[in-house]
């Protein structure tokens, strides 16, 4: 595949090429450096046989593209045409690595540091899903890592709303995939042209790639085509715990439900998928789920409240007075509060009984004065 640009070429006027960063499906990816600011991007360009609908797809979801503004959705910054008549998109540049070169390195990741990867990926895409996009090609490949700024590892999603050929074997996770021209987190219904496709297919992908990071490899692996999408169509994958026994039962079930045939019997939407998974991440991590959901306008499962004991005459814990100090404590001491077996009324206090009697005295003896004066 020829690049339609190289380096030191200019595009829009403001952007010079400097490299080719890579280059796959019916698109080619370059480095590039602003001529005013200080700032890399990274340009996207379709090539090859393109269609004048396929031009113009990319350009109307690319424009959409540029209103997702989520931090882990890598930004698309600017649309257009070269004078040749190919489409372009800048995006942000990202340094780091994606999913597909972690599992290289490592096979399989630990349970919280994969869920917590995918419920980032589930933000981004709760806002793209809210926006109407599909992303329709989600793989490791287009999950990546780099550093956010106070140092933490930030997922960002890659071609959010960008129309693209299905990458070849997804993650190149095992030699017997490459080249099979599909890839291996794609929903059933992807594979076949006349169903229609929505956000849960992008589920089905979520819930492949789960399996992949957790397992160490695909849901389904196939040596063509035409296998593969025979058995995402109609098999059903390997238990993940018989893969690796310390996979959560509550984790399992999840990833069964995302990866099942009827996009009906899938979860609802990626806000429901985060809050299924949320349980089972770092405790940092848990907020992705609360943000999918704000951002779909999902219903939260309540949270649980702590049962406080409540004394005096009922009061709630935000109008209970302080507690003071009980008589005879010495001076200094902390302050302490009491609590009574259920069903104990306060008036079986001492001090309140000397009070109720107290008050009763004061009255009698006014009685008495007021009966004296009527005489």
């Amino acid at each position: 595949m020829n690049a339609p640009v190289v380096a030191g070429d200019v595009i829009a006027e403001k952007y010079r090429v400097d490299r080719v960063l890579g280059r796959g499906g019916n698109g080619v990816v370059v480095g590039a450096s602003h001529l005013v600011q200080p700032e890399r991007v990274a340009i996207k360009l379709l090539v090859g046989d393109s269609s004048p609908a396929l031009v113009e797809r990319f350009l109307r979801e690319a424009r959409a593209a540029v209103r997702l503004r989520g931090e882990h959705v890598a930004r698309v910054l600017d649309v257009g045409q070269l004078d040749s008549g190919v489409p372009y998109l800048v995006m942000e540049h990202l340094d780091g690595r994606d999913l597909a070169e972690l599992l290289r390195d490592r096979g399989q990741l630990e349970i919280p540091e994969a869920i917590d990867y995918v419920l980032q990926a589930c933000v981004a895409m709760a806002e793209a899903h809210a926006a109407g996009i599909v992303h329709g090609n989600l793989d490791p490949a287009n999950l990546f890592l780099t550093t956010a700024p106070g140092g933490a590892t930030l997922l960002k999603v890659l071609d959010v709303g960008i129309s693209a050929e299905p990458s070849s074997a997804g993650d190149g996770g095992a030699e017997a995939q490459e080249g099979l021209g599909v890839s291996l987190y794609l929903a059933p219904e992807q594979l076949q042209p006349s169903r229609p496709v929505d956000a849960r297919a992008d589920i089905w992908s979520l819930g492949a790639i789960l399996y992949r990071l957790l397992t160490g490899q695909p849901p389904f692996a196939a040596r063509t085509p035409a296998d593969l999408a025979l058995r995402v169509a109609s098999a059903e994958p390997a238990l993940p715990s018989a893969l690796r026994p310390d996979i959560p039962p509550a984790v399992e079930r999840v990833l069964l439900g995302c990866l099942a045939k009827d996009p009906a019997r899938r979860p609802a939407n990626v806000a429901e998928l985060a809050i299924a998974l949320a349980p089972h991440a770092p405790l940092g991590s848990q907020d992705y789920a609360q943000r999918a959901a704000r951002m779909l306008g999902a219903t939260l499962p309540p949270r649980p409240r702590a049962s406080l004991p409540t004394i005096g005459l009922g009061l709630n814990a935000k109008q209970r007075p302080a507690p003071r100090l009980l008589q005879g404590a010495e001076p200094g001491a902390p302050a302490l509060s009491r609590t009574f077996p259920q069903g104990t009324s306060h008036l079986g206090r001492p001090t309140t009984r000397l009070a109720i009697l107290a008050a009763l005295a004061s009255l009698l003896a006014i009685l008495g004065v007021a009966a004296a004066q009527l005489k």
